[in-house]
């Protein structure tokens, strides 16, 4: 199995690694490329029984991780959040945003927060991510995410 994370922003690649794992079989390899050496998984992947061998090529790094028998399931070390959200602002939390104004998927979809259709990201990156990260793993205007916010925060006064 291929999985190439170049250009995406953390927690992504950590995200679709940890999903990707979870459909491998013992003897099967995964195999990842990204843009940076991959350091804050690999003591992650060998604690869990993975058999990790990272390489340079080309100026890209190819992280190779085979299931073995020992193998247990890695996990997203995620917080789980409360349903209290005192003021939407740039560093509210995706998913506690989500889970306090349900509504606010609609608004997050329409200014191109994509990854957020699929439910599993809903519950896995969602968690770790704030609205200002958001805006920067997608690349959004300034212009556009303060157009964004006013939407967000209108659903404070309901």
């Amino acid at each position: 199995m291929m999985l190439d994370v170049r250009g995406l922003n953390p927690p992504q690649p950590a995200v679709m690694i940890v999903e990707a794992l979870g459909k491998l079989q013992v003897g099967e390899t995964l195999e990842v490329i990204g843009d940076k050496p991959f350091v804050d998984m690999l003591g992650r992947l060998e604690e869990a029984g993975y058999r990790v061998e990272l390489k340079e090529v080309g100026g890209a790094f190819v992280l190779r991780i085979m299931k073995t028998e020992d193998s247990r399931e890695l996990t997203m070390e995620v917080k789980e959040c409360d349903d209290k959200l005192d003021k939407i602002t740039e560093e509210t939390n995706v998913g506690k945003l989500l889970k306090a104004y349900p509504e606010s998927l609609k608004i997050l979809l329409k200014y191109g927060f994509s990854p957020l259709e699929n439910p599993e990201m809903r519950k896995t990156l969602a968690r770790t991510i704030t609205l200002k990260q958001a805006k920067e793993l997608i690349g959004m205007s300034d212009e556009k995410f303060k157009e964004m916010m006013e939407e967000l925060k209108a659903l404070e006064t309901g």
